[in-house]
């Protein structure tokens, strides 16, 4: 198979041909990744078992926080808390990493894009790919979990397929976000770490958006509206098998469609300079 040529610098194109250089690279979007992926971790003991034993770990110490000493599921009315936590942090890791690797994908490449021109999307692509592959492992993971847990599969198990489907919609058109600024304002990447904790407690990952918890009409409305809320529910309705909400699907849909769009063109509308920084 023919590989494709790398362009010298300064190579324009319209919309189709910029797709159609960026579709001829796919291998390079995903070996290279995937490479560095298997390096990461090669130097230790448990070596890949760290991408399933990062997002356990964190869910024994919030249980341990959140149901043990503040008793969450008894003194609001929290069912089967456990599975809630569980299915919440392992998919919000996978959001948080793609957007905390893939903001650094032009920084880590910048002799590569100074040199060639090529379609700078595939680094940010590249490394959502990487972590789509391990949320894969850590998904599977997650059923045997709940399985253990109590829950039982069922047909909304198959929603899990549309439901990562829209939820790496969501991740690349945060990364592409995410790369941009840390490739114009490196100070950007100190300030990402707070963003994505933040992330984590007003979007449902800990406890539920819900009347019980927050009394507030206007603050959990907003706190509903959230991109990152309605995929992990999405996620959550697929496995735990709770009733599906429609509201919950379209609007999660609505954002990933949006943010993946405005992400690559705000990423693309100044992909010429990327070389001169």
């Amino acid at each position: 198979m023919q590989q494709p040529r790398l362009r010298t610098v300064g190579y324009q194109g319209g919309m189709r041909s910029y797709l159609a250089e960026l579709w001829s690279h796919r291998e390079f979007a995903m070996t290279v990744p995937m490479g560095q992926l298997q390096a990461r971790n090669q130097d230790k003991v448990l070596g890949r078992a760290w991408y399933l034993l990062n997002p356990m770990i964190l869910v024994g110490i919030y249980y341990l926080i959140f149901q043990v000493i503040l008793g969450i599921e008894e003194r609001r009315g929290v069912e089967d808390y456990l599975p809630f936590l569980t299915v919440g942090v392992i998919a919000y890791t996978y959001t948080r990493s793609t957007v905390q690797f893939g903001s650094n994908s032009l920084v880590k490449s910048r002799r590569l894009v100074q040199s060639l021109s090529f379609p700078r999307t595939i680094l940010p692509l590249g490394s959502a790919i990487a972590q789509t592959a391990t949320y894969l492992w850590a998904t599977g993971a997650m059923l045997g979990l709940v399985l253990l847990m109590g829950v039982r599969p069922g047909w909304s198990w198959l929603l899990l397929a549309p439901a990562l489907v829209v939820h790496g919609m969501m991740n690349l058109g945060l990364a592409l976000f995410a790369a941009r600024f840390t490739f114009h304002f490196a100070d950007f990447s100190n300030l990402l770490p707070f963003l994505l904790r933040l992330g984590l407690y007003v979007s449902g990952v800990l406890i539920p958006i819900n009347a019980d918890l927050i009394p507030n009409d206007a603050l959990r409305w907003t706190l509903q509206i959230n991109p990152i809320y309605n995929v992990l529910e999405m996620t959550r309705q697929s496995v735990l098998g709770t009733p599906l909400v429609a509201r919950t699907w379209l609007l999660g849909t609505a954002w990933a469609v949006l943010l993946l769009a405005g992400g690559f063109a705000y990423f693309r509308r100044v992909e010429d300079r990327y070389s001169s920084v």
